[in-house]
């Protein structure tokens, strides 16, 4: 019959369940940040076609359909 350490087994599998929780934390607040530069990114675009427009307002105003 295997010999159990139940006190080394419940051990390692508290250590796995904390580095566990510790890596879902960590992925979430990685998870955080991406969303947040990603909307910083939208808001820089907008503001830049903003600008655009008031320096080249003619730009995008007219479309040549004929080839």
């Amino acid at each position: 019959m295997i010999d159990v350490d139940v006190a080394a087994l419940a051990s390692t599998l508290k250590s796995q369940e904390i580095a566990l929780e510790v890596g879902t934390r960590l992925t979430a607040m990685a998870k955080d940040v991406m969303e947040d530069q990603g909307a910083s990114l939208v808001r820089l675009m907008e503001s830049t076609k903003v600008m655009e427009l008031s320096v080249n307002p003619h730009l995008g105003s007219n479309l040549d359909v004929r080839g």
